[in-house]
């Protein structure tokens, strides 16, 4: 195991190194980028590249099956660079982390053609399907908020099967995006190049062929004992949702703190407005803002790590199945620190004075891309507490994503 670890430790730095290169020309092409309003295609191109799509690809495909302690690393580079291009970096590497769980066939169509396949998609179920002869027919529906949509290889689409009962209803498609269309209805403020767009099928009624079909309840079980590699035994749903959340808040709130820093130090020359001599490096209230978040975003770190951990030992242990109370722990942890990673964003935006709102500073990018994170539904921050709370106290919960 320690072997195994430090191999990974190798190979995590090299990725990370990787995405350092790849972030300073998603931050030259991040104004086109939001513009556009979609990830810009040189820098999906230059992730690829860089071979960061194999971070969560089945070994068999070429792919690293990465520690998730580590991938979140790599995001975090890439949103130094551009949040919103970590955002999709990180959908697509969850959305594959997904894939990997899907039957051989879906695994080689998809990653036997490209272990660096980029697939968008919305899990949450949005319409429903039903059981014919081969595989499924689809109906056709709208699903909202597929980010890296122009730039996906696959989609995976969310629906409910008919005939089944609750728990047991849910499941994810693989579609190819020759039948996806795209609608352009992405206008916002906040991750605005993230091209997170709505989708529809450009048919009423859409053949899916059954090894194509995932049932979320054989993703959220993880009872397979050997049967899957080490990465793919991990808690379905807390890994998801902190890979998707830990990599890119910790990029922004760290190019925040760095941005906040280098203003104290070489942009803040000049004594502050209404004073004869005081210079904002001066004031206790610098050296306060400075500590609070430096301590903010350290603890925010070490809680992901101790999380995604927590997710990998429960695969390494494969005997011990998780209770649905220590999963939704899991998820506290990591969306506990997802908001910490937004507080942070938010003191030094607040204190780094009205330059920080010109549409070409870094800062007001950070800030804005690090709340719309945070308005993800599998990141509100009060759900899952109440989730938790309500487990903790033998109570239930309707909370499917556990």
């Amino acid at each position: 195991m320690n072997t195994a670890l430090n191999d990974q430790r190798e190979l995590a730095s090299t990725l990370v190194d990787r995405a350092k290169a790849v972030a300073s020309g998603l931050r030259e092409r991040a104004p086109e980028a939001e513009e556009r309003r979609r990830v810009h295609a040189e820098s999906f191109r230059a992730m690829k590249q860089a071979d960061l799509f194999r971070a969560y690809t089945p070994a068999r495909f070429g792919g690293y099956e990465l520690h998730p302690r580590y991938f979140w690393r790599i995001a975090a580079e890439i949103a130094k660079g551009c949040p919103s291009s970590s955002w999709v970096y990180s959908v697509m590497s969850c959305h594959t982390f997904v894939t990997a769980l899907f039957p051989e066939q879906a695994q080689e169509e998809v990653f036997g053609a490209d272990p660096n396949a980029g697939i968008s998609g919305i899990l949450p179920d949005r319409t429903s399907a039903t059981r014919t002869d081969g595989g499924y027919v689809l109906k056709n529906s709208v699903w909202p908020f597929g980010s890296g949509c122009h730039n996906a290889n696959w989609f995976l689409l969310g629906a409910q099967l008919d005939g089944m009962p609750p728990g047991h209803d849910k499941a994810f498609f693989l579609v190819p995006p020759e039948d996806i269309e795209i609608k352009d209805d992405w206008y916002v403020t906040g991750l605005r190049a993230t091209g997170s767009n709505s989708v529809s099928l450009k048919q009423d009624e859409y053949f899916v062929p059954g090894h194509r079909m995932l049932k979320a309840e054989t993703a959220l079980a993880h009872k397979y004992g050997t049967a899957r590699p080490l990465l793919y035994r991990a808690p379905f749903a807390p890994l998801l949702v902190i890979s998707l959340s830990a990599g890119t808040t910790m990029g922004a709130a760290t190019g925040a703190l760095e941005f906040y820093e280098d203003l104290l130090r070489t942009r803040s020359a000049r004594p502050m407005v209404y004073t004869d001599d005081i210079l904002k490096i001066q004031l206790s209230s610098t050296h306060h803002i400075l500590a609070e978040a430096t301590a903010k975003l350290e603890a925010a770190r070490l809680m992901t790590d101790h999380a995604m951990d927590l997710c990998y030992e429960a695969a390494a242990d494969y005997t011990r199945i998780l209770s649905t109370e220590q999963r939704a722990r899991i998820r506290l942890y990591g969306v506990h620190a997802m908001h910490q990673a937004r507080e942070v964003a938010n003191i030094l935006f607040q204190d780094s004075g009205g330059s920080s709102l010109h549409e070409r500073s870094l800062m007001q990018r950070y800030y804005r891309d690090i709340n719309a994170m945070s308005m993800h539904e599998a990141m509100h921050d009060e759900i899952i507490k109440e989730v938790y709370g309500r487990l903790r106290l033998n109570q239930t919960t309707t909370h499917w994503l556990l």
